[in-house]
């Protein structure tokens, strides 16, 4: 028996273009629709490792609660900026920390 306690039941069978999905067998197998065809049997789904595209059944994915869409802006705090076009030592002590 498994734990469903933690988990929300989505009985929906339509689904919007963007919509975060995952699989009802492999909640683990999660992407966003980006297709559909036969007026709502199937959805074309791009799954999150950004490559992959399968097609679905309606009643084999629910929405996915826990997805959540791309960053509306970039996260610059880990960033080295480094112009290519200038020579830089790359030494422990320098602001790149030895990387380029």
């Amino acid at each position: 028996m498994s734990d469903t306690s933690n988990t929300t039941q989505c009985d929906c069978d339509y689904f919007e273009f963007g919509d975060w999905v995952r699989s009802r067998q492999n909640p683990n197998l999660t992407g966003q629709v980006i297709g559909e065809r036969g007026w709502g049997e199937e959805y074309e789904v791009r799954l999150a490792d950004g490559l992959t595209k399968t097609w679905w059944k309606t009643i084999e994915i629910e929405h996915d609660p826990d997805g959540s869409p791309p960053a509306m802006e970039d996260d610059d705090t880990n960033v080295v900026r480094v112009d290519f076009t200038k020579r830089r030592e790359l030494r422990e002590d320098t602001t790149t920390g030895g990387a380029a």
